[in-house]
């Protein structure tokens, strides 16, 4: 059990970030470590990547890469510089990790060796060599080119859906409600924020907050960044990750006959809200097919929407859930609104014929 204790002056200064080379180097530890991480998304996008895995494999030499990354339960720090930004950059991130400074790199590389079983000779000469933190680097952008670059947005929508998510629960419960649907992986205790991992370790946090990491490929684990060289850092799963595996087709034939195929498979798709751009990669068709769904859907009450910064934002109604889960709506103070939204709902269903 990790135990990281917060004062109040932390809890002020938690903060979200996304980080892709976060990302990338939980896909390299399953790659590396096959047995150890044989079930969660990790697995299951690795999967659905074999054609452009078995080209890697055929094109590139990655050794010295896995190697690094099947040392036990550690591996370099180096490789996850602190994310400086709600949204990183994977070439920043990436030239932040070829900058590591020498002694660093061969001080942790050496710390992962010594954990390691038998290593061929020559992968542990290139992990011996200068400029070690330069080749590891060089080999995370090809899997990030091959594996992940492909389908970012659709990755970076779900993260950001959970930082969503979690900040109206953190605006509105504090940290306790934030943390309430993670348990027990992660569970707040008073001060005390305890995470479920192997091994057993307290930091005191020095009033500079903790840095929140959701992780698509992380389930059913969570990590910590404990160096206090570092910012305190949570890595935590990430909600919404089946939707990456989400395949056209499944909806329920009888709200599809009700409201339409496409506006079905979107009402489905709001359980969090989420942003035109981001439905029209997650079903293939394009933003402006997309935006003239959600405006029937609109129209008869049964998406909202709200502008977040850059983004015009889409949820469910009342009256939405309602009719996907086969129930009447609760009734709010304003009855009349709720009839007419009712009245409005029927041009969907006239206008299903128009998908």
């Amino acid at each position: 059990m990790v135990t990281f204790v917060l004062s109040l002056a932390d809890a002020l200064r938690c903060r979200f970030t996304i980080s892709p080379l976060g990302e990338l180097v939980q896909l390299s530890r399953a790659m590396a470590k096959p047995a150890a991480f044989a079930h969660g998304a990790h697995a299951a996008w690795l999967r659905k990547q074999s054609p452009a895995l078995q080209r890697l494999r055929r094109d590139h030499d990655l050794r010295p890469l896995l190697v690094a990354m099947s040392a036990c339960s550690y591996f370099p720090d180096f490789v996850t510089p602190p994310s400086l930004s709600s949204v990183a950059d994977i070439e920043e991130e990436l030239a932040r990790v070829r900058a590591t400074p020498e002694a660093r790199a061969q001080s942790e590389i050496g710390y992962c060796l010594g954990r390691c079983g038998p290593i061929e000779p020559e992968v542990k000469r290139q992990l011996r060599s200068r400029g070690v933190a330069n080749c590891i680097a060089a080999q995370l952008e090809v899997l990030w080119d091959a594996l992940v670059a492909p389908s970012w947005q659709q990755l970076r929508d779900v993260l950001e859906r959970d930082v969503l998510y979690r900040s109206r629960f953190l605006a509105r419960g504090g940290l306790a409600s934030l943390f309430a649907d993670l348990a027990p992986l992660v569970k707040l205790d008073e001060q005390h924020l305890l995470v479920r991992q192997g091994t057993d370790s307290t930091r005191v946090l020095d009033g500079s907050g903790l840095v929140l990491r959701p992780s698509a490929f992380i389930w059913p684990h969570a990590a910590t960044m404990l160096d206090s060289s570092q910012p305190a850092m949570l890595v935590y799963p990430s909600r919404g990750i089946a939707s990456l595996f989400w395949e056209p087709g499944n909806d329920d034939a009888a709200l599809a006959d009700l409201i339409g195929s496409t506006r079905a498979q979107i009402l489905k798709a709001l359980d969090e809200p989420a942003h035109t751009s981001g439905l029209a990669r997650q079903f293939d068709r394009s933003p402006g097919n997309i935006a003239d769904h959600l405006s029937v859907l609109r129209s008869g009450g049964l998406v909202t929407r709200t502008r977040v910064g850059r983004h015009v934002l889409y949820s469910r109604s009342p009256l939405g859930d309602a009719l996907l889960a086969g129930t009447e709506p609760e009734m709010t103070a304003d009855a009349t609104a709720s009839r007419r939204a009712g009245r409005r709902w029927g041009a969907v269903v006239t206008a299903a014929h128009a998908d």
